[in-house]
């Protein structure tokens, strides 16, 4: 597959494992997946994040670990089922309800203050005890905090000779002759983050192989970079601690999976890796400026484990409906409000659904030959009188979508 083929897939909420391609049926799923995108132009690390890369930096400095880590998990969502709930639970969040309007408010004409708003009238106060006009301040802050503004470098480039450990981060393509040095290392890593942090027994080395290191994906060479599937290596003291695996497509840097050594688990290795796929974005993007969006996988907003994702802002998620991108702060509102049993919500639900292509001018592979659909029914009348196999084709025409016109179906039915 090409990888302008497969960016196109991303786009209309596919997602690959191996060389196996699949995308969710949201409205039936229990947990609705949606596809998620950073625009790294645009990214701004938040405290918890720039607290994940200055304890990597004491910690490489000092050996010394860091007294408390970074939360990397949001508390579960409680999701909005009909029917559900005692009257004794509904007077209980009555009376919760009339005790926080209580504390909210001491009478009808004096409403209490929040924290926010008492610092803002002190502010407003002080602009007025020194004549100043308080917007024309807060413009001048807002100019000097930009100015102020760390970024994913920055941090990088603090690393010292003489600190007491070495992190090298190194992209590898996947197949090539550096890829295959620490094939074993690198299974050996996965086996033990699968058998400690997802309790599996069962971790082989063909499985791994299939799963992260097989892909469909042709390289490809444009604008001075390298277009395909790699590992992202982290190897501290030249000691393999995480591997995330990713692909640099022609608009994007797709993250597929993470693992790491749970050892090393004191580092919030989940934020501390994505944010230099961050700054591995931003690096190809200064020098191919089409590529610049991260694209971290999916979105589950029922998932406390995945949506740390949301935390790396401006965020956008796909909808799964219209296929726009819908700034997230709207989303979670949406999502928040979902009358659905498994949470689903459609972000653009008054716009034009994409057109399906036309089913007789697919290119199918058929006994041997590349040919339109049309012509190969004509030559497998039993193929064309399965009303079955025509209607699963009509299906996965519409998932794909009109863009990917060259590409080549390959099914059954049409060889024999």
């Amino acid at each position: 597959m090409t990888v302008n083929d497969y960016s196109g897939l991303l786009d209309v909420g596919w997602r690959r494992s191996g060389r196996y391609l699949y995308k969710p049926d949201n409205r039936v799923t229990c947990c609705p997946q949606y596809t998620i995108r950073l625009d790294v132009t645009k990214f701004k690390m938040s405290r918890s994040q720039k607290r994940a890369m200055r304890q990597m930096n004491e910690f490489l400095a000092t050996g010394k670990r860091p007294v408390c880590g970074i939360k990397e998990e949001d508390a579960p969502v409680e999701m909005n089922l009909k029917g559900s709930g005692s009257q004794s639970e509904q007077s209980k969040k009555n009376l919760k309800s009339h005790e926080v309007s209580t504390k909210k408010m001491k009478d009808a004409d004096r409403p209490v203050l929040t924290k926010k708003e008492i610092r803002n009238k002190k502010f407003e106060e002080k602009c007025r005890q020194k004549n100043l006009d308080p917007d024309v301040v807060r413009t001048e802050r807002r100019q000097k905090d930009a100015a102020r503004q760390r970024t994913i470098q920055s941090y990088i480039d603090e690393a010292r000779p003489d600190w007491k450990h070495k992190l090298e981060v190194k992209l590898v393509s996947l197949g090539g002759d550096e890829f295959g040095t620490r094939d074993n290392e690198s299974f050996e890593l996965y086996k033990n983050y699968q058998h400690t942090i997802h309790k599996d027994e069962d971790c082989r080395l063909a499985g791994f192989r299939r799963f992260l290191c097989d892909s469909p994906l042709k390289k490809e060479q444009r604008g001075g970079i390298e277009l395909g599937s790699f590992h992202l290596w982290f190897l501290l003291d030249d000691k393999l601690i995480a591997v995330c695996v990713v692909d640099i497509l022609p608009k994007c840097f797709s993250a597929k999976y993470m693992y790491y050594n749970p050892e090393y688990s004191f580092l919030s290795l989940g934020t501390y890796t994505a944010l230099r796929e961050i700054e591995q974005t931003q690096r190809l993007h200064a020098i191919y400026s089409n590529l610049k969006y991260y694209y971290m996988g999916y979105y589950i907003h029922s998932c406390p484990k995945m949506r740390y994702k949301a935390k790396f802002r401006p965020s956008d998620l796909l909808c799964d409906q219209s296929f726009r991108w819908v700034d997230f702060n709207s989303c979670r509102d949406l999502l928040d409000g979902s009358t659905c049993s498994n949470g689903f919500s459609e972000f653009c639900p008054g716009a034009p659904r994409p057109a399906s292509p036309v089913v007789d001018t697919l290119l199918v592979f058929s006994n041997g030959s590349i040919t339109t659909l049309s012509d190969a029914l004509t030559e497998i009348p039993e193929a064309a009188e399965n009303e079955q196999f025509l209607a699963n084709v009509r299906d996965l025409a519409h998932l794909v979508g009109p863009d990917l016109s060259r590409v080549v179906y390959y099914f059954n039915e049409l060889n024999s």
